[in-house]
């Protein structure tokens, strides 16, 4: 008569025992009546975030209350904010590339300036920032009208 082992060798594992593991693991991971794939509508893109400030030669005082105005370059919407009483600005936008433009105030000029960006996805572009100087103004000196036809004294 042979002789019928009591245990396995260690580290053997019947088959059947590993399929039932795998299939029990593959049900838990369903819920009964919700797909796997969500048909459902998806979470809004991210924005991305430009800022900036409105400062004054060599970063000196903030102008408040400026109006500042992002440009999508590809489609041409505008949006428009106010400087706060620190000179900044904040625009949450789509991605994109972005123009900032600064509305000058008379005898103003544009030092420096953000030129274009490049927004993606929630990024954070915190450097839009204007640096404002005082323009040059040429303006023709006045004379007063001269007495004589400037050539000169009247002869006799």
């Amino acid at each position: 008569m042979r002789a019928i082992p009591t245990h396995r060798a260690h580290g053997a594992t019947p088959r059947w025992l590993a399929l039932i593991a795998v299939c029990l693991v593959g049900l838990g991971g369903c819920r009964p009546g919700v797909p796997v794939l969500d048909p459902g509508p998806k979470p809004a893109q991210a924005d991305g975030t430009i800022s900036g400030t409105v400062r004054g030669p060599e970063g000196t005082t903030p102008f408040e209350g400026r109006l500042v105005e992002v440009v999508n370059v590809e489609t041409g919407a505008r949006e428009r904010v106010l400087t706060n009483s620190t000179g900044g600005f904040t625009f949450k936008v789509k991605p994109g590339r972005y123009r900032i433009e600064l509305t000058l105030h008379d005898g103003e000029k544009v030092v420096k300036s953000p030129g274009v960006i490049n927004v993606n996805r929630s990024d954070i572009d915190a450097s839009a920032d204007f640096v404002l100087g005082a323009s040059t103004i040429v303006r023709p000196r006045y004379h007063a009208p001269r007495a004589d036809d400037g050539l000169g004294a009247a002869s006799a």
